[in-house]
This record gives structure tokens, sequence and C-alpha cells, in this order.
């Protein structure tokens, strides 16, 4: 998987379009990841073996963390371009939510920056779910950068549509029915 790793990495390093990752590949390098991590803490730290495994464990983590940077960094500059749809731009298959969330966030922008400039006074309307805290949460950071929070369980609080669906999704609060 290290040679992989690399190969991915010269190829998105070398190219200034986002290159295409072969099917589960994030699947598999964190599958590479947990196992080389297991390796390096059962096998004596002193030892030849030890050492080897730990240091491709340190350049691995180098590698992956770079190459998710490039690949993000791509990601980021295709909202420049005209819409793609996200088959069309060599997407793995878990940089599709985040390539969908960060759209969703540069369109909300784009709204408001023609409101502004529209010279309209409305706000654009955000909606607002009641929900109930099922265990604590740290403080949550909308796409506007408003923070809410930090909760504890049973807490009770009025969140943007975005953020209390993914706590919702995650078992962390539930909806709250109103009439």
């Amino acid at each position: 998987m290290f040679n992989e790793l690399y190969e991915a990495w010269l190829r998105e390093s070398e190219n200034s379009k986002l290159q295409e990752l072969k099917p589960g590949f994030y699947k598999h390098l964190s599958e590479y990841f947990k196992r080389l991590r297991r390796e390096v803490e059962e096998a004596d730290e002193k030892s030849l073996k030890g050492r080897l495994k730990l240091r491709e464990l340190e350049k691995a983590e180098a590698l992956a963390s770079d190459l998710l940077e490039l690949r993000l960094k791509k990601i980021f500059s295709l909202f420049q371009e005209v819409e793609k749809p996200p088959e069309a731009l060599n997407l793995a298959e878990e940089e599709v939510a985040v390539y969908s969330k960060v759209r969703e966030a540069f369109q909300a922008a784009e709204a408001l920056r023609e409101t502004i400039i529209s010279g309209a006074e409305k706000k654009l309307e955000e909606k607002l779910v009641l929900v109930r805290f099922l265990k604590e949460a740290p403080a949550l950071v909308d796409s506007n950068l408003k923070t809410y929070g930090p909760f504890k369980a049973e807490d009770v609080a009025y969140l943007p549509q975005e953020l209390a669906e993914g706590l919702i999704r995650h078992n962390i609060a539930k909806k709250v029915k109103t009439p």
C-alpha cells in the first residue's frame, strides 16, 4: 500500500488537475494505517524491524497528509470553474460529500454577494430546527461562522437546519416536533 500511496501522491503533486484514485483508495489506506500502527505497537522499538515500521508509518502519514492537502486545494479550486457534476471531476467516493458541502457553502456565499450588491435589505432566510441533545456536544460553527453551544445532554436549542441534520444523523440530538 505504501507504493500505491506514493504513486498517488507523485501523480497528484506533478499534475495541476485532480488525478483519479483507484476505487476504495481511502478505505484501503485507512486499513493500511490501522495495520501499520498495530505492527509498530507490537514490534520492539529498539529492533531494526520496529524502527523500520515506525519510519514507514511516519513517511506514510506525511505522504497521506500531503496528498489530502493537494487534493483538497484542487477540489476547492474547482469552484472557480464552470460547475461540473462530481462524477466528471475524478473525486474519490469519500470526497464527493466534501465537494457537495463546499459547493453549498459557495452557493450561499454567492447568494449573499448578490443580495448585498443588489442593495436588498432582507437577509437570507435560514430555517431553524428545534433539537434536544441526547449527549454532550462541543461548540458548533455553522457555514456563516456563527457559534452555537457547547451543549449538555437534555439541552434544547434552535439550530440551522444543516447543523441540526448532522447532529440528528450522528445520534447526538433529536428533532423536537413543534406544532
